[in-house]
């Protein structure tokens, strides 16, 4: 089993990696790729202000000297916080970094205990035109490679790094509120929620789609179905 969450564009880069990259030659060509673009070419690719441009760009050509951290410890959006990595047992630690992949454009599938730097990349991002592949595409063996080894995928990534995930039985869990009448999936919450329950798979050692928790900070989890061989989509509920 493995667990995918989506990475966050804020980071603060610390810790010490103690795991090895995914595929650390493919970084490399990206990274080469990225030093040999204009900066107004990088800006449109990247979509980025003026004011973060000069930064970004001097990142990509400084890449080699720039400062290295832990995955889990240095991305520190709302579901890093909420995951929670640093306080997790040493038992739940040592379960995240082998089960937990987290998703990233520019180093594939990271371990919490990989490292990273202070990176501006996304899958969306249309920076390999001159190679007339997209980023999905450039990752897709390797990530097709690595899943396939797995019995089943708990899904808690956005969409933008779900659909690089193909496996048979992928269960996506989503987070929905009711709010005027209409279940409806708020990004916030979501995104609190996805790094709580990434936390209590970790520290609970779950493996099996049973042990999922049924209530978590006031979201009530769906009956599971019936035939779970299949990949589905099930939800945690809150009424608010």
């Amino acid at each position: 089993m493995k667990l995918i969450i989506s990475p966050s564009k804020t980071k603060d880069i610390k810790g010490t990696p103690s795991a090895p990259m995914f595929a650390p030659h493919m970084t490399e060509q990206i990274v080469k790729y990225m030093q040999g673009i204009s900066k107004d070419v990088l800006g449109k690719a990247l979509k980025i202000k003026e004011t973060v441009l000069d930064e970004v760009y001097a990142f990509y050509q400084n890449y080699d000297s720039e400062v290295e951290g832990m995955a889990a410890l240095s991305y520190n959006g709302l579901s890093f916080k909420n995951f929670d990595y640093d306080g997790l047992s040493e038992t739940g630690k040592a379960f995240a970094n082998s089960h937990v992949w987290i998703g990233s454009a520019l180093y594939g599938l990271v371990a919490p205990n990989s490292g990273i730097k202070g990176y501006r990349l996304d899958l969306i991002d249309p920076v390999l035109k001159e190679e007339k592949i997209n980023l999905y595409a450039w990752w897709q063996p390797l990530v097709d490679a690595a899943v396939d080894g797995e019995d089943w995928i708990i899904n808690l990534a956005s969409k933008e790094y779900s659909k690089w995930i193909h496996h048979p039985k992928m269960v996506t869990i989503e987070f929905l509120e009711y709010r005027n009448g209409v279940w409806k999936q708020l990004s916030t919450s979501s995104k609190q929620m996805r790094g709580s329950l990434a936390h209590y798979i970790c520290e609970h050692q779950v493996t099996e789609l049973s042990q999922l928790p049924k209530e978590l900070k006031g979201f009530v989890l769906d009956s599971l179905p019936e035939n779970s061989e299949e990949s589905f989509t099930i939800a945690y509920r809150k009424q608010v």
